[in-house]
């Protein structure tokens, strides 16, 4: 009987993350033909059509649902054999800082698996803005870190893990009339955040008179600041709560940039209870 490639498997998962094969083919460090022969295989082998192209992304079929699905618990499966069978007794203390975006995406429950095969590494959690987190780990107060940033700082060993483009968000329920207010209301995170000023510079190039009406080093605030209709933000899609939405390209404000996510280690530092989990997170998380 035929069977499924798990390497295949693999690359079909990262194609729907990534939303292409040009940024697949870069992560998995295959060509584009490559991998574009493996989908092929993988639509021959199950007789069905997987993914189907709109516009510039690669959008999965009903199909490639139901396979995706199966997919990721096949390769969670097989994670979890290899690190239960490998000699791989780590332990010890692990202090991890994630930014609070980013606990909403696939990075927690990736952390837990690898916890899960590791009973005895206890992980000391940290919840900071991305040059918070980067400070610490300067410091070595932290081990480990996933932030996002416009680019890499050039005294840490960073790990591009994906790319994140803005948005302009506003509450679900505005039909448009926040946008129109002269100065436009932004509700930002504190001084630091790249996504504030990301905002204010794309405003302040296009003309477009704006003013802070709500600040805080509290994500879950500024985000219910959003829904309030207080004003609105510029945030990436990872993580956004019910009663917001991002605002669709007719509404008539600047194009964002997009921001990384970066994953790198404290320097110097070299457990291999860090460094297992940094190897296992840069091939378990695609984020996007």
């Amino acid at each position: 009987m035929e069977h499924l490639s798990l390497d295949v498997l693999r690359t079909f998962i990262t194609i729907v993350e990534l939303k292409g094969f040009n940024l697949a083919a870069e992560k998995v460090h295959l060509s584009q033909s490559a991998i574009s022969m493996q989908i092929k295989k993988l639509e021959d082998l199950t007789g069905q059509v997987l993914l189907e192209r709109r516009g510039r992304q690669w959008l999965l079929t009903h199909q490639g649902e139901i396979l995706l699905s199966y997919a990721r618990k096949m390769l969670d499966l097989n994670d979890e054999v290899l690190l239960a069978l490998r000699e791989t007794r780590l332990k010890g203390k692990m202090r991890i800082g994630v930014q609070g975006d980013l606990m909403a995406s696939r990075v927690p429950a990736a952390v837990y698996r690898f916890v899960k095969n590791h009973p005895e590494i206890l992980v000391d959690w940290k919840v900071d803005s991305s040059d918070a987190l980067q400070s610490l780990l300067l410091a070595r107060k932290l081990d480990l870190a996933m932030y996002l940033a416009n680019e890499a700082n050039p005294r840490l060993d960073a790990e591009r893990l994906g790319s994140f483009p803005l948005h302009w968000i506003a509450p679900a329920s505005d039909e448009g009339a926040i946008v129109h207010r002269s100065p436009l209301p932004l509700v930002v995170l504190g001084p630091e955040c790249k996504m504030r000023q990301a905002a204010s510079e794309a405003l302040t190039q296009a003309g477009i008179p704006w003013r802070i009406v709500f600040g805080s080093n509290h994500l879950p605030a500024m985000f219910g600041a959003v829904f309030a209709g207080i004003g609105i933000s510029a945030r990436t899609k990872v993580g956004l709560p019910e009663g917001v939405r991002v605002l669709p390209k007719t509404v008539q404000l600047p194009p964002l940039p997009s921001v990384h996510a970066f994953l790198c280690s404290a320097p110097g530092e070299d457990r291999r209870a860090v460094l297992g989990l940094k190897q296992f997170l840069q091939a378990e998380v695609s984020l996007i």
